[in-house]
């Protein structure tokens, strides 16, 4: 029983240091993340079940994984394009067949808002405009 213990206690520890270095300097995410995070552990506080506990538990590592190598940050620069970092343990876990191009931590990644397109402008014609043609 202890064992167990010691291992979840573990698991929400690695998924609230996850949680904090993906979401750095987001402090809505970081205080949402660490609600949700809560609240999924007290949601099966009471489970008993050796199994259950150890499916848990690999969907805490699922999720610490999805949190260090899988979520990415944007911010948006001077220009409107929003500049994304990768760092070198995401870089290893990127798909391969990615077209995303790497570059330095100093040079971050670019990506271009998307273009919007043109607005439609609809001429609207009163009902005495059309009995005149």
């Amino acid at each position: 029983f202890l064992d167990t213990m010691i291992k979840v206690l573990a698991g929400y520890r690695r998924l609230l240091r996850a949680r904090r270095e993906a979401f750095r300097g987001d402090t809505l995410a970081i205080v949402k993340s660490k609600d949700a995070i809560r609240q999924g552990f007290e949601a099966n506080r009471s489970e008993t079940c050796p199994d259950q506990i150890a499916e848990h538990l690999r969907g805490v590592d699922q999720a610490e994984e999805m949190l260090r190598f899988h979520v990415l940050q944007g911010r948006r620069n001077q220009e409107g394009n929003f500049a994304v970092s990768i760092n070198p343990d995401q870089a290893q876990h990127m798909d391969p067949h990615s077209n995303i191009t790497l570059r330095s931590r100093d040079d971050p990644l670019e990506i271009d808002k998307p273009a919007l397109p043109a607005p439609t402008i609809h001429k609207h014609t009163s009902t005495s405009d059309r009995r005149k043609e």
